[in-house]
């Protein structure tokens, strides 16, 4: 550890910034002349692999928006939901009929040819159970969860369990939108089909149990007792938030490949009109040039652009959680051979957003990365590994002192303190099975000891961020 390097103008919250990757990309941040407070290093810092910015990271600017603050895509969430089902009630079978459930619904795979007739107009996808139509897909745009909870058959009352409600446009915002000149046109042809799944990469769906209480009170008060089996899932936000990180950013996640393809549709997207030509040179600088955290006035034509942008995106990576939650309810059931077996959304939140907050009484744009939005007295996720428990914190006032943020997950502190030999073999003798989409199919994990997970909700807890109400152990996981 050698947290010394940049005294009091970074808040260090029990990370390790030893790697000079990681201090060289601090420092570029420090230089923001928009910055407004000190940025925010979470315990579970890290530096990804092609991405600008380190994970589990916060930054709060004045009046400008940097793209690289944040993810490529915006919008990845996770999202825990309470089943009527207990422990004794898992096995094997159910996990496999579980499993297989869930990948019922989707639509077949395109490559590079096929999505540019898809373009085009010349091919179109199948329709499938749990894809929308035109006017549905415009609906989510505009007004996030509330537009799909009829559809999917859900109660309104699903949205109290969303942050915000689901949603980021004001009505006024809602009824003005001109949705054509913010998405691009590949948005329309591919975000209306396989909403609610995708466990590539770090994404998972993890069947837990209720392993230990901790906070008698509020678990009564969620209605959460222990064994019961409990539903976590981490998904990104589908093909909008996708498509709005590509044509708007020049990020590092694109490969050579992607960035050639990409330049004639970006070209035709943003100077494809009279308002692109007067514009020219702004889209330019802001969303060709390759410039690492560029500042993009907040308050200019373009900044309200990109905004409006990144607003549509996360009211559609709700709305794809809401599809999720349908596919676990409807697999769920089957697999337990059970109709009435429930669900219920405890709390869905975004890790990876740029919003306009209010922080310490000012109005500043926040930008996290793998970072939770924590919301003073409502559930906070903190997800461990498959090999660890997870938490079910709640969110408290202090958090304000930094940023209203916490860690989305443990799981760098995880694999570096077990790789240092400071996690071991669980003694309980638990395991997780894990179910892909590729071979192996089937994978069985030993648990190791939660140092790791406890490292970092521990500091959530010292600095008055949160603090835990429920621990969770993982049964199973599928990825794929």
């Amino acid at each position: 550890m050698n947290n010394t390097i940049f005294p009091k103008k970074v808040h260090l919250l029990g990370c390790d910034i030893s790697d000079p990757a990681l201090q060289h990309i601090l420092k570029q941040i420090l230089s923001l002349k928009s910055l407004a407070f000190s940025p925010v290093c979470l315990p579970d810092l890290l530096m990804k692999p092609r991405v600008e910015a380190p994970a589990s990271f916060a930054a709060a600017t004045r009046n400008t928006i940097v793209q690289d603050l944040t993810a490529p895509s915006v919008g990845c969430g996770m999202g825990i939901a309470k089943t009527s089902l207990t422990r004794d009630q898992m096995n094997v079978d159910f996990f496999e009929r579980f499993f297989q459930e869930m990948r019922g619904g989707l639509g077949p795979r395109y490559g590079f040819f096929k999505n540019c007739l898809l373009w085009l107009g010349v091919l179109a996808r199948p329709k499938q159970p749990y894809d929308l139509s035109g006017q549905e897909f415009e609906r989510v745009i505009r007004l996030g969860a509330s537009a799909v909870i009829e559809k999917y058959g859900f109660p309104s009352s699903l949205l109290d369990s969303i942050e915000y409600r689901g949603s980021l446009f004001n009505e006024y915002e809602q009824k003005n939108l001109a949705i054509k000149n913010i998405l691009p046109r590949v948005s329309f042809k591919t975000g209306m089909h396989d909403l609610g799944y995708g466990f590539k990469g770090n994404h998972f769906l993890e069947i837990q149990y209720v392993e230990e209480i901790l906070d008698p009170a509020l678990a009564k008060q969620w209605d959460i007792t222990k064994n019961q089996i409990m539903i976590m899932f981490h998904g990104g936000g589908g093909a909008v938030p996708y498509h709005v990180g590509r044509y708007y950013g020049n990020r590092k996640k694109n490969t050579m490949r992607q960035k050639i393809g990409l330049l004639v549709f970006k070209t035709l997207f943003h100077f494809g009109s009279l308002d692109g030509i007067k514009n020219f040179w702004r889209r330019f600088v802001y969303f060709i040039l390759p410039r690492p955290f560029t500042e993009i006035p907040a308050n200019s034509q373009e900044g309200k652009r990109l905004m409006q942008a990144q607003k549509a995106a996360l009211n559609y990576s709700y709305a794809f959680r809401v599809a999720m939650l349908k596919r676990i309810q409807e697999s769920m059931q089957k697999a337990a051979s059970n109709p009435q077996a429930e669900i219920n959304l405890v709390w869905d939140a975004i890790h990876n957003s740029i919003l306009p907050e209010i922080i310490k009484g000012e109005q500043v744009m926040v930008h996290r990365h793998t970072a939770n939005r924590a919301h003073p007295g409502k559930p906070l996720i903190v997800s461990g590994f498959n090999t660890t428990c997870s938490y079910l914190a709640v969110a408290l006032p202090g958090a304000e002192e930094r940023l209203f943020s916490a860690d989305h997950g443990a799981g760098g502190v995880i694999k570096r303190l077990e790789a240092n030999g400071q996690s071991r073999t669980h003694p309980d003798n638990h395991k997780t099975l894990i179910y892909q989409s590729k071979e192996p199919r089937i994978k069985e994990a030993a648990h190791i000891t939660d140092e790791g997970i406890n490292h970092v909700m521990d500091h959530l807890e010292r600095e008055s961020i949160a603090r835990p109400v429920i621990r969770l152990r993982p049964l199973a996981v599928f990825k794929g």
